[in-house]
């Protein structure tokens, strides 16, 4: 992926990183809606509210697999990756499509924007 290409899509897509922790240790422009919704800030603690509705994050911590997320905003759904890097200290959740509640047959898509 070209440089052009990776910052078209970390603008168009959530990433947002968490330490074993669940402290947020970074986060692009595109998931700080997420941020907002999870209660949350850079710096800070991921709820325990959040952490229990999504135990995929859980999952992927003891178990080193690459669970999905869907988290529900207010006219779309964000569908993630939860993906642990055990060996750098984080655990990387990177959405990969969105799907708007009135155009469910509408995507957008990583394969879109090639």
């Amino acid at each position: 992926m070209n440089n052009s290409t990776q910052k078209k899509s970390d603008s168009m897509f959530p990433v947002v990183k968490l330490d074993y922790n669940f402290n947020v240790i970074h986060c692009n422009d595109s998931g700080q809606p997420l941020l907002i919704q999870w209660n949350t800030t850079l710096k800070n603690k991921l709820p325990i509210s959040i952490l229990e509705r999504h135990p995929e994050i859980y999952v992927a911590l003891k178990n080193t697999m690459t669970p999905d997320i869907k988290v529900k905003m207010n006219d779309h759904i964000i569908h993630c990756s939860v993906v642990p890097f055990p060996e750098a200290g984080y655990i990387g959740i990177y959405g990969y499509m969105v799907e708007y509640a009135d155009k469910v047959h509408e995507k957008a898509t990583i394969s879109d924007m090639n």
